[in-house]
């Protein structure tokens, strides 16, 4: 295991890679029953005791785990600037990236006094802060670590001022570590803005909304009384009072009103009484 978060790399970049390797070895069928993918020793067993083939090199696992590292690096940092725009890395996501507190955090012990300094020749560089790092980065893709040598003899403005610079000890352990640190926080930027673009195309848009539920919910918030609560407060034009209500306006028969009864009435109680036979 390596210390110092792998290199200043990073885990999440390697866990990127097991998935890019695991995706590749899926596509290709050299994985196993478990679905791991074949290394190429397992794949070519019976080449391993061919007359040309020998060992070209004993690695421990820490070397195998460092040369992964750097195959890690490129593979991430080449698939950021090949679906970002150069002018968005440089212009938004590298400027982001330094001003961040992780990448704050993170030392740089060889980092020249004139790193990310535009060139006094270089009038379209003034506001930029990160010239050295994009030059870097395009760079190490360019010519890799094993031809590091080669691209010190370039042109970049970083790989000049470092000819004429001897104080600065510009070698290829301290390219790595700076490049290891802008990749690990390019990937993290990456990554947020995948995440949220992936939460955008989940959320339902407001103009999808079914317009016949807003009309009917519309419709039962409008002004003026429900039509529920309205009915019992309006009476139909065709209702007519009931004959149960006609008997219960007459008189009753305990009323004073009574003793006013017409003669005719009267006279027919009278009538009655005397048409009772006594005997």
């Amino acid at each position: 295991m390596l210390t110092q978060s792998e290199n200043g790399l990073g885990t999440k970049v390697l866990s990127w890679m097991a998935k890019d390797i695991h995706k590749w070895a899926k596509v290709l069928g050299n994985v196993d029953e478990a679905g791991n993918a074949l290394s190429a020793t397992s794949i070519n067993q019976e080449s391993m005791d061919h007359p040309q083939s020998f060992d070209a090199a004993i690695l421990t696992k820490r070397d195998c785990r460092t040369i992964f590292i750097q195959i890690a690096q490129q593979t991430r940092l080449r698939s950021i600037f090949t679906s970002t725009e150069s002018r968005r890395i440089s212009g938004e996501i590298l400027p982001q990236v330094l001003k961040s507190n992780t990448f704050a955090m993170t030392e740089w012990e060889d980092q020249p006094s004139w790193w990310n300094e535009p060139l006094r020749e270089d009038p379209t560089a003034q506001s930029c802060t990160c010239k050295s790092d994009m030059e870097l980065l395009g760079a190490i893709l360019d010519y890799g670590y094993g031809g590091y040598d080669s691209m010190a003899k370039q042109d970049y403005g970083f790989a000049q001022k470092a000819r004429t610079d001897e104080s600065v000890s510009f070698t290829r352990a301290a390219v790595q570590a700076r490049v290891n640190h802008l990749t690990r926080e390019l990937h993290e930027v990456i990554e947020r803005e995948h995440i949220r673009s992936l939460m955008g195309k989940k959320r339902p848009s407001p103009s999808k909304t079914n317009p016949v539920k807003k009309q009917k919910h519309k419709s039962n918030t409008s002004g003026g009384i429900q039509a529920g609560l309205q009915a019992f407060f309006t009476r139909p034009a065709s209702t007519k009072p009931s004959n149960d209500k006609k008997k219960s306006n007459s008189t009753p028969p305990t009323s004073p009103e009574c003793d006013e009864e017409s003669p005719p009435k009267r006279r027919k109680q009278q009538e009655e009484v005397e048409c009772v036979d006594l005997t």
